[in-house]
């Protein structure tokens, strides 16, 4: 695999590699019939763009776009910014990866909604009033076709996308393309800093290959005529851009701006500590595991995601420390974490099994409150291992979300 040499964002060669997680393995989950055939895996290397502060991946993205976390949009319409109040007449172009209730919104207002996913299975979740679907991923020659065709719309719902698309300026030039004078794109991205500051380097996969700060949208933006003019945060480490060709001379982005700089996240030295503190966790965590391993210990863990596969490859923790994982997606249930191939069982297996210590991969949803409490009181204990690796005392807060 070629690595890149110059950054996604702004072209420049101020490429710094500062990460390195090893071959991880291109997909998450196996079958029972994937593991007797050999894995394709592929180095995952992390850089930070010196000139424009974008930090991503030196490879091209592979496998499949997970699916983005869905935000509620109940004070979307109430929320833009400015004058840029919906009715009949109004346009409203949606990307890939919009949410149901994001499309359902905007039509009950009466705008006509274009929505472009090139993902028919999604296509089929959605209908509403006012809605237009085209079956198309969103290029720089299709926002082209659409300009032709006359579209400027007054909302445009990039959403996650910016993280995932393989061509940025292409992406942006578009947006600029089809957004009307007084028109607001609006997105929703994975905020670095708070991925940073919190070490969580298993979000770095080999689907994502871009990684915001505010300054490397404001960066990106600006370069095609666009300006953020409100930042919104959300969970999950998100935030919300509200985006239009109106320059401001102050406005939240500089705020956050001015906290980036603040912190370092313009300095090489900013990376290689987070590199060093990376490796540390690992060492800590593997150190941790096998010493109760020794003890004759039991240890299972919580969450069959791509995080957690990514974090088990790196630490290079496999059945021989981690019997099993639990995960109450059925779909997950019978199946495999790739690389490491422990097996993936529902949440009665935890219950029937009662192993000493659950590693939890992923903060556990509410839905998993009362079996993980069951097997508290049953004498279990929770590991995390991020910020760094620690076996939670009863005392401390269950970690649900």
């Amino acid at each position: 695999m070629k690595k890149r040499k110059t950054c996604r964002s702004c072209g420049s060669g101020e490429l710094m590699l500062f990460l390195s997680l090893g071959r991880i393995p291109l997909v998450s989950i196996l079958s029972s019939d994937q593991l007797a055939t050999p894995e394709e895996r592929r180095s995952l290397e992390v850089a930070f763009c010196k000139r424009c502060g974008l930090v991503q991946l030196t490879g091209d993205p592979v496998g499949s776009t997970p699916t983005p976390p869905a935000f509620p949009v109940e004070d979307l319409l109430e929320g833009l910014p400015g004058s840029h109040q919906l009715g009949p007449g109004s346009v409203v172009l949606a990307l890939e990866g919009s949410s149901p209730a994001q499309l359902h919104e905007f039509g009950q207002a009466g705008a006509k909604v274009v929505y472009l996913e090139p993902h028919s299975e999604r296509v089929k979740a959605v209908s509403g009033k006012n809605l237009l679907i085209r079956n198309e991923r969103f290029e720089r020659s299709y926002a082209a076709t659409l300009h032709n065709e006359g579209l400027q719309a007054e909302v445009i719902l990039a959403n996650q996308l910016p993280s995932y698309h393989t061509d940025l300026n292409g992406l942006f030039e578009g947006l600029a393309m089809l957004l009307s004078d007084n028109g607001v794109v609006v997105m929703e991205l994975l905020y670095v800093l708070e991925l940073l500051e919190a070490r969580q380097f298993e979000h770095f996969c080999h689907q994502q290959p871009h990684y915001f700060s505010v300054r490397a949208i404001h960066e990106l933006a600006r370069r095609h005529g666009l300006w953020i003019q409100q930042v919104e945060p959300l969970a999950e480490g998100y935030l919300r851009y509200f985006l239009s060709k109106s320059r401001q001379v102050e406005t939240p982005a500089g705020r956050y701006m001015e906290q980036e700089q603040k912190l370092g996240l313009s300095d090489t030295a900013y990376y290689l500590e987070f590199a060093s503190r990376t490796a540390a966790v690992r060492e800590a965590l593997v150190a941790l595991l096998t010493e109760l391993r020794a003890r004759g210990r039991r240890a299972a863990a919580y969450g069959a995601s791509t995080q957690g596969m990514v974090l088990l490859n790196y630490a290079g923790l496999g059945r021989e420390v981690i019997e099993f994982v639990v995960d109450p997606d059925a779909g997950k249930q019978g199946r495999f974490l790739a690389g490491v191939h422990i097996p993936i069982y529902g949440v009665k297996k935890l219950l029937d099994e009662q192993p000493d210590y659950l590693l939890l991969l992923n903060p556990p949803t509410h839905e998993m409150k009362a079996p993980l409490e069951a097997y508290l009181h049953g004498g279990g204990k929770f590991i995390v291992a991020l910020p760094h690796p620690d076996i939670l005392k009863p005392t401390q807060k269950t970690p649900f979300i």
